[in-house]
Parts: structure tokens; C-alpha cells; sequence
């Protein structure tokens, strides 16, 4: 499995710095950037033995030009949990093996957010789920590079149990096209556009999450265009 570690809008010189030493710690192939706000000449100055991996890190414009070529997307935020918020439905990282020894990842791409404000709600909306590290209620937010060495400190350990001897994972296109049309049965089944907005964005999580292997993915899919035909016969 090849981790893709995102950065979107890194604004401090020295976390950039250690987030690439960090990713040199746990064997991350590859770095993005997306519209950094810091200068990557000053944050190689904190980079130690990392400065040519950092001075190799690919800048983006756009999340969605970071994500491109990714299997499986994981979002991060100190606000995991929101009652009745389907973006704030996030996984911890002891969860993270479950997931992700289930199927077959070729590669993951982690999206960590600004040091002063972090992701946007669009810009979670963009991955498949989103992933918090618990933390005292009175100060739940970690700086960014501690939360980037605890997630991959995680990811290490999964990357050595990696198994051969488990069906293939459905691949982004079936999946992509499973979430298509469960959007389209949730236009013809719920009315509210806000409510329908909620359903859509429930069901994407859910089928990313599932760890739908090739063949089950084709059933599924089989059986969403019998009903998705004869709803609309």
C-alpha cells in the first residue's frame, strides 16, 4: 500500500519541516501540497535529512488534483462527532486496521488541514470518511504535526500485516458507480433537497467504508440497477 500524505494550506515553516521528517520515519512515498501558504525554502530549514524528500513534495492547486490516482481517501479533524451532522461521523485510529485490512488498497491518500482553521466542510465532503484522534474535551485539538506522526504511526503498523490471501478490493470505478446510482434511487425517493443532500452523503460513506470486494460489489450493483429500472418502468 502506497500512503499519499495531503497537506492543504500548510501556513508554518517548521511543521512542514517535521511532517517531512515524519514521513521519512514511517515510509511515506508520496507528499502533496495543496496551495501552501508558507515558503518551501524556509521550511526546509527544519526539514534535517528530509529536505530532499520535502524539496521533491508535488504543489496543487486543488484537493481534487491531490486525490487523483487515490483508492481509498481519509479526511482529518479534531471535530469527529456532531449529533445529526453526517460529515461529523468519523472513525478513530484504532479503527483504521478493520478498515483497511478488509480490502485492498493500492494507495491512500490522508488530507490533514490548515494549522489554524483545518479542512473545510467541502473539503471533507471530497474523501471517503474522516478519521479523529481523541483527545481531552478541553483541548481536543493537536497540532498538525502530532497528528500527522500519530496517524502514520498507525498506518505503520498496518502496512506490516498487509495479507495477500484476501479477495480483491472493488475497484474506485465500481464503487463510484455503486454511490451514482444510489444517488440516482435518492432522487426518486426522497423529496426535501436538503434531506436528499444528507442521504446522499450518508450512502457514499457507507460504500466507501464497506470494503466491498469485486464480486460483491458487482452484485450490489446488479441488483441497485434491477430496482433503480424498475422504479423508473
Amino acid at each position: 500500500m502506497i500512503i499519499r500524505v495531503i497537506l492543504v494550506g500548510s501556513e508554518g515553516a517548521y511543521n512542514l519541516g517535521v511532517i517531512a521528517r515524519t514521513c521519512m520515519n514511517f515510509g511515506v512515498e508520496e507528499l502533496y501540497l495543496v496551495k501552501p501558504r508558507v515558503e518551501l525554502k524556509e521550511a526546509l530549514n527544519y526539514a534535517a535529512r528530509a529536505v530532499e524528500y520535502l524539496a521533491r513534495a508535488i504543489v496543487v492547486e486543488d484537493l481534487e488534483d491531490a486525490l487523483q490516482g487515490v483508492d481509498l481517501s481519509i479526511s482529518t479533524s479534531d471535530e469527529g462527532f456532531s449529533r445529526g451532522d453526517v460529515l461529523r461521523q468519523a472513525v478513530t485510529p484504532d479503527k483504521l486496521q478493520g478498515l483497511l485490512t478488509s480490502r485492498r488498497v493500492n494507495r491512500l491518500g490522508v488530507v490533514f488541514g490548515r494549522e489554524s482553521t483545518g479542512l473545510t466542510r467541502e473539503e471533507i465532503a471530497r474523501t471517503d470518511f474522516l478519521l479523529t484522534i481523541p483527545a481531552s474535551p478541553n483541548y481536543p485539538a493537536l497540532n498538525v504535526a502530532q497528528a500527522v506522526a500519530i496517524v502514520l504511526w498507525e498506518l505503520w503498523k498496518i502496512k506490516g500485516r498487509e495479507a495477500s490471501n484476501i479477495p480483491p478490493l472493488a475497484s474506485r470505478e465500481k464503487l463510484d458507480k455503486i454511490v451514482s446510482v444510489l444517488g440516482d434511487l435518492t432522487d426518486l425517493a426522497v423529496t426535501p433537497e436538503d434531506k436528499r443532500r444528507r442521504v446522499k452523503t450518508v450512502l457514499k460513506r457507507v460504500v466507501y467504508r464497506s470494503g466491498l470486494s469485486e464480486l460483491e460489489a458487482r452484485v450490489v450493483l446488479y441488483v441497485l440497477m434491477r430496482l433503480k429500472r424498475r422504479l423508473m418502468s
